[in-house]
């Protein structure tokens, strides 16, 4: 299966080295790569050619996959019709992720898209099949898998507090 990071966001809301933040020693980039690479063989990092980060990641572990820097959902539709479904796609900032939680999306997706959702909240965490765009649903973590998706410096404070209760 295919995977793909996104990490070329316009970093206006926190940081453009949100990639590098550390959520309880571990830079957040790690929390994605680490259960990504245990169930996808083909990892991609999504990124455009003109973003500051993208001289770091070029020479770096990952297969580089140019986004055209349109937006998240053009973006995401650009990736998915060029590297072709099944493909996993999850955004660099969310810590505390696991494979598990990623399984649990995959095992449960049985439309051309499902979208990883808890508490209310998408996580930007999608499974594509296939490419209707039309046959989607929300796929609902339950139990007591908590996610953080690190937009603000709020949410990066919270989730380096949830390391104290695991």
């Amino acid at each position: 299966m295919k995977a793909l990071i996104l990490a070329g966001g316009k970093g206006k809301r926190i940081s453009l080295f949100k990639p590098f933040l550390v959520v309880c020693g571990k830079p957040l980039i790690s929390w994605v790569y680490e259960s990504v690479s245990e169930i996808a063989d083909d990892i991609y990092l999504g990124i455009s050619s003109s973003h500051p980060l993208f001289q770091i990641f070029q020479n770096s572990v990952f297969k580089i996959f140019l986004t055209r820097d349109d937006g998240y959902e053009s973006d995401i539709k650009y990736v998915v019709e060029n590297l072709k479904p099944p493909i996993l796609i999850v955004p660099v900032d969310i810590a505390y992720i696991n494979s598990n939680v990623l399984k649990f999306l995959i095992d449960k997706c049985d439309t051309d898209i499902c979208n990883l959702k808890g508490n209310s909240e998408y996580f930007g965490i999608s499974y594509w099949t296939g490419l209707n765009f039309e046959n989607y649903k929300d796929i609902v973590i339950e139990g007591g898998e908590r996610l953080y998706n690190i937009n603000t410096w709020e949410d990066y404070i919270k989730a380096n507090k949830e390391c104290n209760k695991r």
